[in-house]
């Protein structure tokens, strides 16, 4: 009987180690996967596995470690800050279970960026972070900011408070991105500068006469420019002078990318300078950190330029000026922008042939286009042009063509015989229906000059006396050799001259 109860509790033993083990074979289960089991209220159950990077992050940023699936379900207050360039306070509670996905991990290092005048948010990566909050941006020295969202003036955001560098504002949906811009001044005309607001009518003295438009289809023609004029070394008042590095600038985004750009600009003269920034053609891309700014001799500044393009321009090349002003002088940089879409159809390519072209001249480009997508044989549209820094336009053409998958050929355009001395562009679009690309390349036009002219000429007599020479010489070694051949047959033929005797033997007389 006793045999009996030891058997009977040893089965009972195992059931019941046999259900512990069942129960932390579970528990570690929904311990690793972040799982939990359903239930009508919120559950109170820890997800371990869950996990939120923000290790760019510091200050006063909430802590989303040890929470419940309840809490970050439902998270109130949360603040992302970073103590060097800014902070986010949300005014309304976030769930950050759904916001995580599928793998459970909320990156906020990568999908939401807090920079110097920037929060720069990729929303596909984060649903529903579009919530109410209020966005303080630090270290601003602008005058009067204005709020810029998606590279327009933001009208929904509303200015909290500036003080102490801190710029705070509220948005009613974080979205996009945010950044700051000074107010521009009110335009002046007869700055030499054709400024926003400004036309040829309104202020010819800044704003020359645009060119009128190109040619049809399948034909090209030449636009009459302005008048040109050699462009001269303007005259730099003594012990005033700057330098900017670089002076040309070129940039390639994508659409809804932003981009810092840095240029340094020095004092090299010996007294002090007060210099004004203005941008033509680019206002929309390029916001500089200041429109205005000192420096003492020998001093620089390396100016931060805020690049962004939002996703609603069109994929295009963008070209303009950034100046640079002082009451003693005038200098300037020149941009291109070129903006590609992500997946873009096409792709375009365009290389000028020779990169220093006369006034008059020919301009000549290799231009090869990629089909991208899966239709072959249809027709496309292609328009290339020359246009200078300003935006005129000076000759253009425009053709029709089928293509596979590949195209590559070489294309001209004459230039104008009175178009002005300095740097242009070679332009290139390739349009299907409503989808384009477009490209570029650079080139000089540049006069040849009298020295020039002079080396030119010397290298062409120079040329044309070796080519004499070397013409006088193989004939003279011709000569030389044929002479020698002529004596060398002379010498055998007397030679063999005196092997043959003079008379013929006679023959024996019984044989006559």
């Amino acid at each position: 009987m006793r045999g009996l109860e030891i058997r009977f509790d040893k089965k009972k033993l195992n059931k019941i180690l046999f259900g512990l083990i069942l129960l932390l074979n579970i528990g570690f289960i929904f311990a690793i996967t972040g799982f939990a089991i359903e239930q009508t209220y919120p559950s109170n159950v820890t997800i371990r596995a869950f996990q939120v990077i923000r290790d760019t992050y510091d200050g006063s940023t909430s802590n989303f470690t040890g929470l419940s699936e309840s809490m970050l379900r439902d998270m109130p207050s949360v603040v992302l800050e970073n103590t060097s360039h800014g902070r986010i306070d949300f005014n309304e509670s976030l769930d950050l279970v759904t916001m995580a996905g599928g793998d459970l991990i909320v990156n906020f290092d990568i999908d939401l960026n807090i920079s110097d005048n920037l929060i720069n948010l990729q929303n596909s990566n984060l649903p529903g972070i579009n919530k109410s909050a209020n966005i303080s941006l630090y270290g601003i020295t602008y005058s009067v900011p204005l709020i810029y969202h998606d590279a327009v003036l933001c009208t929904n955001c509303v200015f909290i408070s500036y003080s102490s560098n801190i710029y705070k504002f509220s948005t009613p949906s974080l979205s996009g991105v945010y950044y700051l811009r000074e107010t521009p001044s009110s335009t002046t005309c007869g700055n030499g500068v054709c400024e926003s607001g400004e036309t040829s009518s309104t202020c010819p003295a800044d704003c020359a006469t645009s060119p009128p438009g190109g040619g049809g289809g399948g034909g090209g023609g030449t636009i009459t420019p302005t008048t040109p004029t050699t462009p001269t070394t303007p005259t730099i008042p003594p012990g005033y002078d700057f330098k900017i590095d670089p002076n040309f600038i070129q940039l390639q985004m994508e659409k809804g990318t932003y981009y810092q750009k840095f240029v340094n600009v020095t004092n090299n003269g010996t007294n002090p300078l007060t210099i004004t920034l203005s941008i033509t053609g680019l206002e929309n891309f390029i916001f500089p950190e200041v429109l205005q700014f000192s420096l003492s001799p020998g001093e620089s500044k390396n100016l931060r330029l805020d690049i962004y393009v939002s996703s609603a321009r069109p994929a295009d090349v963008y070209i303009g000026k950034i100046f640079f002003r002082s009451s003693q002088l005038t200098k300037e940089a020149n941009v291109i922008l070129q903006v590609k879409e992500a997946d873009a159809l096409f792709d375009i390519r365009t290389e000028m042939l020779k990169k220093y072209i006369p006034p008059g001249g020919r301009v000549r480009a290799n231009v090869s286009l990629i089909n991208k997508g899966d239709l072959r044989n249809f027709d496309v549209h292609l328009e290339y042009k020359i246009i200078d820094f300003n935006q005129n336009v000076y000759t253009i053409k425009k053709e029709d063509f089928a293509i596979e998958q590949y195209y590559n050929n070489v294309f001209f355009l004459d230039l104008p015989s009175n178009i002005s001395i300095g740097d242009y562009l070679f332009y290139s679009q390739v349009s299907y229906k409503n989808v384009s690309a477009s490209s570029y390349d650079t080139f000089v036009v540049e006069e040849i000059s009298t020295i020039s002219w002079f080396i030119l000429m010397i290298i062409i007599i120079i040329a044309a006396y070796l080519i004499y020479r070397h013409y006088k010489e193989k004939k003279l070694k011709h000569q030389f050799e044929f002479t020698k051949k002529s004596k060398k047959y002379e010498k055998e033929s007397r030679k063999l001259s005196k092997q043959i005797p003079n008379e013929v033997p006679k023959l024996p007389d019984d044989l006559e």
